[in-house]
């Protein structure tokens, strides 16, 4: 009888680290989802020279969302992978993307990308990386 009391109290022990596990997989998978578009926006970005980061541009390449003239520019419903339709709207929750361009010198550019979301508990998150892309590059 006691074997029996002490091996149930091991399992609801056990049973209750299922619940910190799952929503620390949440955590961890989201971030991944994340990294992967911040990276994916700059892969794109980086084939391009800095004379060509407009927004008429970026719209024709597909890179940003529809009607946008200036920076920071959207791109929260932009598929950065055309098989698997991964844009942050789809792949995350309340996910929204991000792409900041200013003018740093002799015609370099700065390029900043980040990705926000929301966790189950309403909690939201934010992922940023960026490059530069040199003056050099016509």
């Amino acid at each position: 009888m006691i074997g029996l009391i002490i091996l149930s109290m091991g399992a609801a022990s056990f049973y209750s680290f299922f619940p910190v596990m799952s929503k620390t997989h949440q955590i961890g998978d989201s971030e991944q989802k994340a990294t992967q578009i911040a990276t994916k926006m700059l892969e794109h970005v980086q084939l391009l020279s800095p004379s060509k980061l407009d927004a008429t541009t970026l719209s024709g390449m597909l890179l940003i969302d529809p009607n946008q003239v200036t920076p920071p520019f959207t791109f929260t419903h932009i598929p950065l992978d055309n098989g698997t339709d991964y844009s942050p709207a789809t792949a995350l929750k309340n996910g929204t993307g991000t792409l900041n361009i200013q003018d740093l010198n002799y015609g370099s550019k700065l390029v900043t990308v980040t990705v926000t979301w929301s966790m189950a508990n309403g909690q939201t998150k934010s992922l940023s990386t960026g490059t530069i892309i040199g003056g050099y590059r016509q």
